[in-house]
């Protein structure tokens, strides 16, 4: 979609009655909350609340970062004093909560979350930078070109400069010029579909899978894969959770190993036969190769499985040697105990 179509079609949008205020709305209940204020009261809830699409409008999938984000509320409140001190210039600001060569400040507050918290606290200085707002401006050829090392501040300090020429250019909001990356990225509006949080019809069958994963993704530095294994992340977001290759599917968690900074995608069988799980991890397999494996990197793929069924078993056994696919079994275990008073 070209740039003139998405920004009218943006305008559209928010001219229809349900969209009017939202805008509005969005911006003064979590600008308020964000206040530097009102962030000694910022609670779990609050934090959580803004990362819901169905609040936020804008923003999808950065709820699964909540409870990494709020493992320590004080922490976090302190980072967000930092991000939001407007007496110190945003450079300074971003290279406290982002040092060069170093892990951020707060795991999993990364581009993602960050600006977007920003832009509703400072809705007309602040644009949003992430995965789509830059696809965007690369197919729109407005991405700026950075030096090799460029620091997180450094990156957005110019591609904030782009939004807001975008903006002022063709006289429309930030919040609203966000809708418009969507447009261009996507080819559709904002929309809450496939969020698995708030849309997935759970099926008892799978209940216990599908919070699996997030456990994973949860306690990740706590279980044994997290001792070899990273998630991956760009620019502060951890985006190796349900990674979007956007021409391959969905990788359920794509990770680094930690000693040579080889890929390893894993995937949970999920209740998939065990023929299209093996198909699965070897087409994502071959989409990092292509598209992300470096010189001196490797690409491996793990299968997480409730137990290894004779199909699965077949499969492996012609990839062993040649292929490097391992899997791993898992036990959930759940009981009700009676309990006498």
């Amino acid at each position: 979609m070209k740039l003139e179509q998405a920004i009218n079609k943006t305008k559209k949008i928010y001219k229809k009655t349900a969209r009017i205020n939202e805008e509005k709305e969005v911006i003064e209940k979590f600008g308020n909350i964000f206040n530097s204020d009102n962030l000694d009261e910022l609670t779990k809830e609050n934090f959580r609340s803004f990362l819901l699409f169905k609040n936020n409008k804008h923003w999808d999938g950065i709820h699964r970062q909540v409870n990494m984000i709020t493992e320590n509320m004080e922490k976090l409140k302190n980072a967000l004093k930092t991000l939001l001190d407007e007496t110190m210039p945003i450079k300074e600001r971003l290279d406290e909560l982002f040092p060069k060569e170093k892990p951020n400040v707060i795991k999993g507050l990364g581009r993602a979350v960050l600006t977007p918290i920003l832009l509703v606290v400072y809705p007309k200085k602040y644009g949003v930078w992430n995965n789509r707002s830059e696809d965007a401006l690369k197919k729109l050829g407005r991405y700026p070109e950075f030096k090799r090392g460029a620091s997180f501040s450094e990156k957005y300090i110019e591609i904030n400069k782009t939004l807001l020429d975008l903006a002022y250019h063709y006289e429309i909001s930030l919040f609203k010029l966000d809708t418009t990356m969507w447009l261009i990225s996507e080819g559709h509006e904002p929309s809450s579909e496939g969020d698995e949080s708030e849309t997935e019809e759970i099926s008892a069958r799978f209940i216990l899978e599908k919070y699996f994963q997030s456990f994973l993704i949860d306690n990740w530095d706590k279980i044994p894969l997290g001792e070899n294994y990273e998630i991956y992340s760009e620019d502060g977001d951890l985006l190796g959770d349900r990674f979007d290759t956007k021409d391959a599917g969905i990788i359920d968690i794509l990770v680094r190993d930690k000693k040579n900074n080889d890929w390893i995608a894993i995937e949970l069988k999920k209740g998939r036969p065990s023929d299209s799980v093996v198909g699965q991890i070897l087409r994502y397999m071959g989409w990092i190769e292509k598209n992300k494996v470096e010189e001196n990197e490797n690409v491996r793929g793990i299968i997480i499985v409730n137990e290894v069924d004779k199909n699965l078993e077949h499969s492996l056994s012609v990839l062993k040697g040649k292929i490097p696919i391992s899997c791993l079994t898992y036990d959930i275990k759940f009981s009700l105990n009676k309990y006498s008073i």
